[in-house]
């Protein structure tokens, strides 16, 4: 169960986390649906163009008809009347012609640059400040039809990482280097290791090669060659792309980021809200750590955290907690 103790339990022991939870417990934390809600990948990711030039990115979804969300009481009342609400929203929507639409962001960095803030640009925990690097348009994504098959179409998709187009690569973000490997292995599992012969995962362009059987394939293949390269075949490559080139020196090892640095982003963006916002967000902290399994040790951490980010913030959710005898 997603109990408060157990929460604040185990993110006790990672103050890397403060930044999630100033989303998470803001306004913003419950979307009022999937239409007015935000996309952000997390990952920092690589652009290398025709000459070879490498950049650092991170993409971003951002709806056209804005951000909408749900406070408590609201939250409440329409999921309590419909857990599939936002569902049903987006299917509703689409049915009525009025399609959903996210505009696509970049922002990008120089590689060269990586080690010029207070912060390391590929901890996952951390987003970089949109005044120094500001979203750039890139692209749309519009939803303008229902699924005719849900369990097709949506429940056989197979996202993963590693799947990406010429011209964009990995970083050396450790979580992403992670994902590349175990999101593949997950999608083999769930779905068998034919599962990017799946309609909805297949290539939608030409594509060929000489991957044969296997668990649940289905394509019928009665070529004498089932191997890759091969004389008699005349499948080749693809045609060349620019690759990461990147001088590689140091040792391998098992080590936190250099740059924590966990409390300056969570701060800023509290003494971002205004005061009203501020105090929803204090009361339903405090709330978390007012569950009567939450320990005096437990408590007085995640005080301290706060306080780290802002020493007002942490006074006020120390003073919640004493005023119900808590601390």
């Amino acid at each position: 169960m997603q109990e408060g103790w157990r929460i604040a339990d185990f993110f006790s022991h990672h103050p890397e986390a403060l930044h999630m939870f100033s989303f998470l417990l803001d306004d913003i934390g419950i979307p009022l649906n999937y239409r007015h809600m935000e996309g952000f990948g997390v990952h920092t990711f690589v652009l290398i163009n025709a000459a070879g030039k490498e950049t650092l990115v991170k993409f971003h979804w951002k709806p056209t008809c804005g951000v909408k969300c749900l406070l408590e009481d609201e939250a409440v009342r329409v999921g309590g009347s419909n857990h599939s609400h936002a569902t049903q929203d987006l299917y509703d929507a689409i049915a009525a012609g009025d399609y959903p639409e996210w505009k696509l962001f970049i922002q990008t960095m120089e590689p060269a640059d990586q080690d010029k803030f207070d912060f390391d640009p590929l901890d996952v925990t951390k987003t970089w400040p949109e005044d120094v690097f500001p979203l750039q348009p890139v692209g749309r994504m519009v939803l303008n039809r229902n699924l005719d098959n849900f369990f097709n179409e949506n429940e056989q998709l197979a996202f993963c990482p590693a799947l990406v187009v010429p011209g964009v690569s990995y970083s050396d973000d450790k979580l992403l280097q992670t994902r590349i490997f175990s999101y593949a292995d997950t999608q083999r599992h769930r779905l068998g290791p034919n599962y990017l012969q799946i309609p909805v995962n297949a290539p939608q362009c030409a594509h060929h090669n000489n991957h044969h059987d296997g668990f649940m394939n289905f394509m019928h293949r009665d070529e004498e060659v089932n191997y890759f390269p091969s004389r008699f075949d005349p499948v080749r490559h693809a045609a060349p792309t620019p690759m990461s080139k990147v001088p590689l020196s140091g040792k391998r090892e098992r080590a936190v980021i250099a740059k924590e640095n966990n409390f300056k982003q969570p701060g800023v963006r509290f003494r971002s809200w205004d005061p009203a916002r501020q105090e929803r967000f204090i009361n339903r902290m405090a709330d978390m750590l007012l569950d009567k399994r939450c320990t005096q040790e437990i408590r007085r951490i995640w005080v301290g955290y706060w306080s780290q980010a802002d020493s007002q913030l942490g006074q006020k959710i120390a003073a919640k907690l004493q005023q119900a005898g808590a601390l």
